[in-house]
C-alpha cells in the first residue's frame, strides 16, 4: 500500500494524517510522551498521528535525560552532604571539659597524636595552651578556655568622633585639599592613621565635590635637583583684584619646592623680578641655576637682557626653557596657587591681596604636605634638610614636631666673661676685651 492510500485511509477514518518530514517542538513531544505512557504507543500514534518509531525513539532519549537529571541531581546533593560535613568538622567547638582532655592527651602522647585521636587542629591546642599560660587560678585557667566569640570587639568601619571632626577640620581649613592630602596632613600633624577612602566620605558629607581630571598625556621627562640651591625656576602668574591686572612673580627651589621668594606687581617688568631675585638670593642664599620661560620681564629680543646680566654678576646659570614642560613644577605651582587661593579669596585691593599670598606662601612652605615629595613631607624639610628627621617621627608613630625659635624669655645671653691665656687673666664685655686693652 502506498503513502497516498494510506494518507486516504487516514482522512476517511477521521484519524491525523501527518505529513512527511513535519517537525514537532518540545511541548508537541511532551504531550505526545504523556499520553504514550498513559494510554500506550499504539493509542499516541492513533490520536497524534506519529510513527511508533519516533514515539519510541522520543521514549528514550526523554529517559536518558531524566536518568542523567537523577543522577546530578544525587551528585550534587551527596556534595554539599560532604561540604556542610566538612564545614560542621572545620567549624566544630569544643566545650571546657573537651579541651581540658584534649590537653591532658597532648601532654602525654604530643599534640600531633592528640590532635589526630580527637579531630582537631594542632593550632588550636596550641592555642589553648597559650591562653593557659598566663593564667595562675583554677578559674582562671577554665575562664580562659571558654569559647570565644567570632565577632570583633571593635568595628573597625566605626569611625570615632574624634577622628571625624579631625578629618572634617583639616578639610574645612583648606578645602582645595583631596582625600590623599587631608590623609597625609593628619598623619603629619597628629598622628593619626586613617584611609583614603574615610577622609573621602567624611568630606563628602561636608560637601566635597570630587573635581572632574583630565589628564593629558606626555612624554615621561622627570627632572629633579640634588641638593637645595642647585636651580630655581621662575614665572609669572595673572590674575584680576578686581579691575587691576597683576603680575605674581613666584620663584621656586626645584629640588625641595620651596617658594624662596616672591613680588607682585602691575606688570611683567624687569625691575621688580631683579629686585625680587635679589632678595631672594639675601635671604636663603644663591642659586647655581635659573631657568625662566620667554615672558618680557626675563627676556630681551636683543642683546642680554637685565636678569641674564644680574645672574652674570652672581656667576648663576642662566637657562631659558626651550621644550615643553621644563618649567612644569612651576606651572603645577601656579595651578595651585589658583586652586588653593585665586579661586576661594576675594582680595579687596592690592595690599590685601599681598598680605592673603604672604600668608598662603608661608603655609605652602611650612604646613602644607605635598604629592611631589613623598606626600608627608613639606617643602620646607626638603630644603633646611631634615626630611630624614622628619620621617623618623612619623614611622615612629608621633606627630611632627619642628623645633622653632627659643622664646625671648627663655633666651640667654652672656655679658661678662673673665678667662685665663697663657697664665694672663683677660676680662670680656659683650665679646669685647676691655682688660687688658688690646695693643694697636
Amino acid at each position: 500500500m502506498s503513502r497516498k492510500t494510506r494518507q486516504k485511509r487516514r482522512r476517511d477514518q477521521g484519524q491525523p494524517c501527518p505529513q512527511r518530514g513535519q517537525r514537532y517542538n518540545q511541548k508537541q513531544r511532551q504531550a505526545v510522551l504523556a499520553w504514550e505512557a498513559k494510554h500506550g504507543i499504539e493509542a499516541a500514534v492513533k490520536k497524534f498521528g506519529v510513527s511508533a518509531r519516533t514515539v519510541q525513539t522520543w521514549h528514550d532519549r526523554h529517559s536518558d535525560d531524566v536518568k542523567a537529571a537523577t543522577q546530578k541531581s544525587t551528585k550534587q546533593r551527596k556534595q554539599r552532604k560532604q561540604s556542610a560535613a566538612k564545614r560542621a568538622r572545620h567549624g566544630r567547638r569544643f566545650s571546657v571539659a573537651e579541651k581540658k582532655v584534649i590537653l591532658e592527651a597532648a601532654a602525654a602522647d604530643g599534640v600531633t597524636a592528640a590532635a589526630k585521636a580527637h579531630n582537631t587542629s594542632r593550632y588550636s591546642i596550641y592555642e589553648w595552651r597559650r591562653r593557659q599560660k598566663g593564667a595562675k587560678t583554677k578559674q582562671d585557667k577554665e575562664r580562659a578556655l571558654a569559647p570565644r566569640s567570632s565577632k570583633p570587639r571593635r568595628n573597625a568601619r566605626k569611625l570615632s568622633e574624634e577622628r571625624y571632626h579631625l578629618i572634617a577640620e583639616t578639610w574645612l581649613k583648606n578645602q582645595a585639599l583631596g582625600p590623599r592630602q587631608v590623609r597625609n596632613t593628619l598623619r603629619r600633624n597628629h598622628g593619626i592613621r586613617v584611609g583614603t577612602s574615610t577622609a573621602r566620605k567624611v568630606m563628602e558629607e561636608h560637601g566635597y565635590v570630587p573635581p572632574k581630571v583630565t589628564v593629558e598625556r606626555r612624554d615621561v621627562r622627570r627632572y629633579e635637583a640634588v641638593r637645595p640651591n642647585q636651580q630655581v625656576h621662575l614665572d609669572f602668574l595673572h590674575f584680576y583684584v578686581h579691575k587691576a591686572r597683576v603680575y605674581l612673580l613666584l620663584i621656586e627651589d626645584d629640588y625641595s619646592r620651596f617658594i624662596t621668594g616672591w613680588t607682585l606687581c602691575d606688570g611683567e617688568r624687569a625691575q621688580p623680578v631683579i629686585e625680587a631675585v635679589d632678595e631672594a638670593i639675601a635671604r636663603h642664599g644663591k642659586p647655581e641655576q635659573m631657568v625662566i620661560d620667554g615672558g618680557s620681564g626675563f627676556f630681551s629680543w636683543k642683546g642680554q637682557s637685565q636678569l641674564e646680566r644680574a645672574c652674570g654678576d652672581y656667576g648663576i646659570d642662566f637657562i631659558k626653557a626651550s621644550k615643553k614642560g621644563s618649567n612644569s613644577k612651576l606651572e603645577a605651582l601656579n595651578g595651585n596657587v589658583r586652586k588653593e587661593l585665586l579661586s576661594r579669596v576675594e582680595f579687596s585691593d592690592i595690599a590685601d591681596a599681598r598680605q592673603q599670598i604672604a600668608r598662603w606662601v608661608h603655609a605652602y612652605n611650612f604646613e602644607r604636605v605635598h604629592e611631589g615629595l613623598g606626600g608627608l613631607l613639606v617643602p620646607a624639610d626638603r630644603y633646611f634638610g631634615r626630611s630624614e628627621e622628619v620621617l623618623a617621627q612619623l614611622e615612629r608613630g608621633d606627630p611632627v614636631v619642628v623645633p622653632g625659635a627659643e622664646a625671648p624669655e627663655s633666651r640667654a645671653l652672656e655679658l661678662f666673661r673673665v678667662i685665663s691665656r697663657a697664665g694672663r687673666p683677660e676680662l670680656w664685655l659683650l665679646g669685647d676685651r676691655i682688660w687688658p686693652p688690646p695693643q694697636s
